[in-house]
């Protein structure tokens, strides 16, 4: 029976424990008392025990926590004359870095086939399950970062925000079907890696090709865990960020996924001290692209689904249509990493799209929702023309005029950016409406 009146706070401690466990149930039980009334006495009651537990669980605290907080309360409260009974709370299902959790991860991995591609996905879904990571690390990984041991293997895994690598060791399991070390070694030899990333592309050839991308080990886990509905936003990944004209779709089709953007006509004229108004220009001058990432081995296998009948030559002619936007895609982006000065107003430069964007790819939702708020148009400017008339108002003062068009509206959005980040600048903007009317343009401050 408890001891009615006792107070929490001069419990008796539970005997006859190892050392290690009094430890482990003092802890928990400073955790019970902490959030109970400074004057809470005994009996403790059951519902109270249990809404502790409960909202432990609720708060992401492992199953295995959860037992030992069960435990300890009810040895302590068996020390001091009450006994309790409390179930276990139910705890939500741990998910791993790729949002998918590990009973299925497992699952998937036994299904894997022993070709070279079933070989790649057992070893990628493996590591994901017992590493705890989601695409982005899986992407980052090689080969270097994998290092042999006794008894099994260690990871160096990138901390992106810190730079630094964070050593993970993981041992060989018994069964070799859910095995990592057995299967990244089994992966690794039958794909004759020795450096770079640790997981490519497989043609339909069988050659092992490029590095996977962040979207390409996306679509690598839906189609080994067996998703039908992929995400909306990946499911109709382009190519993009290259200039005008180099898109691999057909023109048909590319009506037929997106309309084609009304363009505005927009003046904007900056005008300030002019050491001010020249490192504007500066920094305004760029190639004009939005270098977003692309999944080709997606590209083509879209491209290949709608011939796939026809045979060998559709496999061809899918693989040079990747090939072809594949090059058209890496000229852009090196235009964009040597600062080619080919567009005078850049938007990307003034108001960078992030890299988490970057990647979600040009058709995502979060990219569109991220230029509509950011820039307030959802395609790079076109045709921009700058001229530097000379100010008459002061002798040390310029004046820059920009025209330019924009998709579908005025970059508002951008342009107050712009405003904020250099306020010693007097910016005017006047977008030009046409009237489908009377044909003439109407001028808005």
């Amino acid at each position: 029976m408890a001891e009615t009146g006792r107070s929490l706070q001069a419990a008796r401690s539970p005997v006859r424990l190892s050392p290690a466990t009094a430890r482990a149930y003092a802890a928990s039980w400073r955790a019970f008392v902490r959030t109970q009334p400074a004057d809470s006495r005994f009996p403790v009651g059951q519902a109270v025990v249990k809404a502790w537990l409960e909202a432990r669980a609720k708060a992401g605290r492992p199953r295995q926590s959860l037992v030992v907080d069960r435990a300890a309360l009810m040895a302590w409260c068996a020390a001091n004359g009450e006994g309790l009974d409390v179930a276990l709370p139910a705890t939500r299902v741990r998910q791993t870095g790729a949002g998918v959790d590990v009973a299925s991860l497992l699952a998937a991995a036994q299904r894997c086939g022993l070709d070279l591609s079933g070989l790649r996905d057992r070893a990628l879904l493996l590591l994901a399950a017992t590493l705890d990571i989601g695409a982005e690390a899986l992407a980052r990984l090689t080969v270097e970062d994998i290092a042999d041991t006794t008894d099994g293997m260690t990871v160096a895994l990138l901390r992106p925000r810190s730079g630094r690598h964070e050593s993970r060791r993981l041992r060989r399991r018994r069964d070799p079907a859910v095995c990592p070390v057995r299967s990244w070694a089994v992966w690794r030899d039958a794909a004759q890696l020795r450096w770079g990333a640790a997981f490519r592309g497989i043609d339909a050839h069988g050659t092992v090709g490029d590095p996977l991308s962040v979207p390409g080990i996306r679509f690598v886990l839906d189609q080994a865990l067996g998703r039908a509905d992929r995400p909306a936003h990946r499911a109709r990944r382009t190519k993009s960020g290259s200039p005008p004209g180099s898109s691999v779709r057909t023109p048909a089709r590319q009506r037929m996924l997106r309309p084609a953007p009304d363009w505005i006509r927009t003046t904007f004229t900056v005008s300030g001290p002019v050491d001010a108004v020249a490192r504007f220009r500066v920094a305004a001058q760029g190639p004009g692209i939005i270098p977003w990432q692309v999944d080709f081995d997606y590209e083509q296998a879209r491209l290949l689904a709608p011939m796939a009948g026809k045979g060998a030559q559709a496999v061809t002619l899918a693989r040079l249509l990747r090939q072809a936007s594949e090059r058209l895609h890496r000229i852009a982006l090196q235009h964009q990493a040597a600062g080619t000065p080919a567009c005078a107003f850049d938007l990307h430069r003034l108001v960078p799209v992030p890299g988490l964007i970057l990647e979600a790819g040009s058709d995502s939702r979060a990219a569109a929702a991220w230029l509509q708020a950011q820039w307030g148009t959802l395609l790079p400017l076109r045709r921009v023309e700058v001229e530097a008339p000379r100010d008459q108002r002061a002798r040390r003062s310029a004046r820059l005029v920009y025209r330019f068009w924009s998709a579908e509206w005025t970059p508002w959005q951008a342009l107050e950016r712009v405003r904020t980040d250099w306020p010693e600048l007097v910016f005017d903007i006047r977008p030009q409406y046409a009237r489908a009317d009377a044909g003439k343009t109407a001028d808005a401050a």
